[in-house]
């Protein structure tokens, strides 16, 4: 019964502050691009030296150790399709060039976004697209983002798990002495504490910053685009997490994670 999606912007503008993370109805904004197949863009990307290359596999930790990039380079495709991988890449803009597999993506998606965000009285710091993509039966383990973050689901099938009451197993001292790696998934934490969405082609899930969550692939290789916000703010206001985040920042210089500053070009 905690399962939500936000019907409209109205809806959204509710729910985003937290503290669960919900679904996005289609209705609200549709991107209009199309991608290559799956096995292309693993090829490209994991040719790219920008590229995270890590195991995949399901742990209680977030995995930070990458794995040999040349080693995953040589395998033949029909190899990598068939083996749990985490591929990762933060700087797309890359990509979005003539020839390539994001060529025209900063227009048609980002700044669609963008576009739409601004015309509902959301300013933000940063916001830039990363990929994930997942081999068969891979997983990101359980940590938290600094982030808001877009979950934009388009190939394969991915279960993307929060949990139902995340203060309750993050609470604010977590929150603000958080490091990734280091945060485990409690052992209590039972199917009824969580709270996952299965995440098809075309779906969308906003994920609320530093709240605890972990994503499982299907049966297949899986891609999702996840859009990062940072310092957003709708009508001039901070969500709680963001806001006292900041806060300790404030009050305590150096202490708590470093402010991420990226963009996209």
């Amino acid at each position: 019964m905690m399962h939500a999606t936000a019907k409209d912007w109205t809806d959204l503008g509710t729910r985003w502050v937290g503290p669960r993370n919900f679904r996005i109805a289609p209705s609200m904004i549709d991107f209009d691009f199309t991608f290559a197949p799956i096995d292309q863009i693993i090829d490209e990307m994991r040719h790219d030296e920008e590229a995270s290359i890590k195991s995949g596999l399901k742990a209680t930790k977030l995995e930070l150790a990458t794995q040999s990039t040349a080693n995953f380079q040589q395998l033949p495709m029909e190899q990598v399709m068939e083996r749990p991988f985490a591929l990762a890449h933060f700087n797309l803009a890359r990509f979005d060039a003539p020839g390539k597999f994001l060529h025209g993506f900063g227009d048609r998606v980002l700044q669609r976004w963008q576009d739409t965000l601004a015309a509902q009285g959301f300013t933000w710091e940063r916001c830039y697209p990363i990929i994930f993509i997942s081999g068969k039966g891979s997983a990101t383990n359980y940590h938290m983002d600094f982030s808001h973050v877009l979950a934009w689901q388009v190939f394969g099938t991915k279960r993307f798990c929060g949990l139902v009451d995340p203060d309750h197993w993050a609470d604010s001292s977590v929150r603000n002495t958080y490091i990734p790696g280091e945060l485990a998934k409690p052992t209590d934490v039972r199917e009824e504490d969580s709270l996952c969405y299965d995440m098809r082609p075309g779906d969308k899930l906003w994920n609320v910053l530093l709240t605890p969550h972990w994503v499982e692939a299907g049966d297949e290789p899986a891609m999702s685009i996840n859009i990062s916000h940072g310092a957003l703010r709708l009508n001039g206001q901070l969500s709680p997490n963001e806001s006292e985040l900041e806060a300790l920042r404030a009050a305590k210089p150096g202490q708590g994670p470093t402010r991420l500053v990226k963009s996209y070009r």
